[in-house]
């Protein structure tokens, strides 16, 4: 960690720092002692790795105690809430660095007197005991609702489930305070037997939980997923199969605390909307019916995927496919931030034949933020508010936020926390304050998130179609988001930052991308401005974007594609590429017009009016031809005479040309 002084004509600013230790969010942050959970943020391990944090927990006026964390990695810290009484709780962490400076915290944690779930194993409900057989034809819809009304009125409470296969013939609903539980998801099987126009179970609002049993949907629920929750809070599923092939697994829009452990999800991918403390950890998901991705998020948070393993359902079967999505985000219902992923792997995740899926698709980890707007008419700004000539309230549950994006104060991004009289009041303060010059987006976006040592794979014909298989795609309003230590193989694009129509402030800032190893793929990186339709001059496309250290081999086509749009505004300011090593390619850094259809070689100069590229540094990157074909390869070139540079030791060999790297 370091404490920067800005300084201008002797005179010193105020001190701020870097790589200062930084807790985002705390997972789950209710949960009784004992209770294993999570820190999420950046920087968390002492010297980035994966053995030392320091935890501690105290109350808000008392003192507290250090707590030995589990398991350590930059962006994730484990500890067991130690024995304390129930009550309120603030978390602090430190990576080491910094001394008292480098505290990061408080994050709100709750201590619970007893589980959501507690006293359900004390009063059990045998569904045998109310008539069903489970021997795989007999109706035993009335005996289970039977089994489900008498938990629902001694709650909380057990139905249970012995090994066996229970034949359903209408929608079920799940009581309040009540657990299913079967013997395991291989013996006990509820299977719905006829076609109804709803969900297979529905509800599930509170405190249920559902174990070891398989609910097969058996393609009766027509569109309905499987599981209809739409605001559940502490949800459970434990060892558990959903087979909903066809459809969706479940489908929330508002759920909080939500688990999904240890279980097989056979389905078109599950829908969260804006939910929040959202945990699926260790999970088989079989995709199914050209399924959008496995998770979507349109809202909310604090969600975080660990120890996940996606695969399509068949490989035999034109709907036993996916589109090669773990996750997508869009902002559809406001701002999102704080998600994880970790230690998650993919199988043949892109979409498998252009001739019978939209080939536009196949992002592993898919960040769309669109759907912001240009606010220009600003009246003023203090510390924490801005006034504009017109401002209503966001409609959008999870409201939206001020971006600079042009002029004084640019990059900066607040969250609205109330609007009145036209004057936005914000979740914090500026860091510098805006003024007449600044240009605003009012928009949903994405920010922190950690996407850390997962393996995405796609497919081995990543280099004969034109999909957008890419393990990860950050795509507009998207803040924050550090990628790093990720193994990606076979895709069209390894990793991908877009800049989107400058004309509404589509614009990801303060990205890292690091310690990522890309192989045999179609290019490696891919950072630019596309699928503008109108100007916005003075609009920054990107800033401060960072590619550290980042491996490439056996790359089919480009290393970095670095695009450039036909309209004004969009451009790119302070893009940093160090230590990256690129190995056996034919065309190492080109900086061209829209590379995203370029497949021949024959790279284009831009039009006059089109997005730019300031302050590119190159520091000590490897470009290496390799075993790539020589005749016409490049090594560097850039198209855009107007671009600027600065190079120091970044290196290309063995290129019929462009081994002398760009001038500065």
């Amino acid at each position: 960690m370091y404490l920067i002084w800005p300084e201008r004509g002797g005179i010193r600013g105020k001190a701020f720092a870097i790589n200062r230790t930084e807790a985002w969010w705390l997972g789950p942050d209710n949960a009784v002692a004992g209770t294993v959970i999570s820190v999420y943020g950046r920087n968390l391990a002492k010297s980035n790795g994966t053995s030392r944090s320091f935890v501690y927990i105290k109350t808000a006026e008392g003192s507290g105690r250090y707590v030995s964390p589990i398991s350590v990695n930059p962006f994730k810290v484990d500890f067991r809430i130690p024995e304390l009484e129930a009550g309120s709780y603030e978390v602090w962490i430190h990576n080491g660095h910094g001394g008292r400076f480098g505290w990061s915290g408080p994050l709100p944690l709750k201590v619970l007197a007893q589980s959501p779930w507690a006293g359900q194993d004390r009063q059990t409900f045998n569904v045998k005991s109310f008539g069903a057989l489970g021997n795989g034809s007999t109706d035993d819809t009335a005996a289970i609702q039977a089994a489900l009304k008498a938990a629902k009125n001694a709650a909380p409470s057990t139905v249970y489930f012995p090994a066996g296969t229970y034949v359903v013939t209408s929608s079920l609903e799940a009581p309040n305070d009540v657990r299913w539980l079967g013997d395991n998801r291989e013996s006990t099987e509820i299977r719905l037997n006829s076609n109804i126009d709803r969900s297979m179970v529905h509800d599930a609002d509170e405190n249920v939980q559902f174990e070891g049993l398989t609910l097969d949907a058996n393609g009766k629920t027509g569109s309905h997923p499987l599981l209809w929750i739409p605001s559940a809070k502490n949800l459970r599923l434990e060892s558990v199969r959903l087979s909903a092939w066809g459809v969706a697994a479940l489908e929330t829009h508002d759920a909080t605390s939500l688990y999904v452990n240890s279980s097989e999800l056979i389905e078109n991918g599950s829908f969260y909307g804006s939910s929040r403390q959202v945990f699926m950890t260790d999970n088989r998901f079989r995709m199914t019916g050209y399924g959008e991705s496995v998770a979507s998020l349109w809202g909310g948070g604090d969600f975080s995927m660990v120890g996940n393993d996606l695969a399509n359902a068949d490989e035999n079967r034109d709907d036993g496919h996916g589109i090669g999505r773990f996750f997508v985000a869009q902002g559809h219902f406001g701002s999102m931030k704080n998600m994880y992923w970790g230690n998650n792997i993919s199988r043949q995740a892109a979409p498998h034949d252009c001739s019978k899926v939209d080939c536009n698709k196949g992002e592993q980890i898919c960040f769309e933020i669109v759907g912001s707007t240009l606010k220009d008419d600003f009246k003023g700004a203090t510390g924490n508010t801005v006034s504009f000539g017109s401002l209503s309230p966001s409609s959008k549950a999870g409201g939206q936020d001020l971006v600079i994006v042009g002029g004084k104060g640019a990059g900066q991004r607040r969250h609205i926390a109330a609007v009145s009289d036209n004057r936005a009041t914000l979740d914090r303060p500026w860091n510098v304050v805006p003024d007449s010059s600044s240009r605003f987006a009012l928009a949903a976006t994405a920010s922190q998130a950690a996407i850390y040592n997962n393996v995405f794979q796609g497919r081995p014909t990543y280099n004969q179609h034109d999909s957008n298989s890419t393990a990860v795609l950050l795509w507009g309003n998207v803040y924050d988001v550090v990628v790093d230590r990720n193994r990606i193989s076979q895709m069209r694009h390894g990793m991908m930052t877009v800049a989107l129509d400058p004309a509404f402030g589509l614009s990801p800032y303060f990205l890292q991308y690091s310690n990522n190893m890309v192989t045999d793929s179609n290019s490696g990186l891919y950072v630019g401005t596309t699928f503008s339709r109108s100007g916005a001059a003075g609009v920054w496309g990107g800033l401060g974007n960072i590619y550290r250290k980042n491996g490439f081999n056996n790359l089919s086509h480009i290393g970095v594609e670095y695009e450039t749009w036909d309209f004004d505004g969009g451009d790119y300011d302070g893009t940093v590429f160090e230590w990256n090593k690129f190995t056996n390619l034919p065309y190492g850094f080109i900086d061209a017009y829209q590379l995203l259809w370029t497949y021949t070689g024959r790279f284009k100069t831009p039009p006059a009016r089109s997005s730019l590229k300031h302050n590119t540094i190159l520091y000590k990157n490897f470009f290496d031809r390799g075993s790539a074909f020589f005749v016409g390869s490049v090594g560097f070139r850039t198209l855009q005479p107007q671009n600027t540079w600065l190079n120091i030791d970044t290196t290309w060999t063995g290129f019929a040309s462009g081994n002398a790297g760009p001038m500065n």
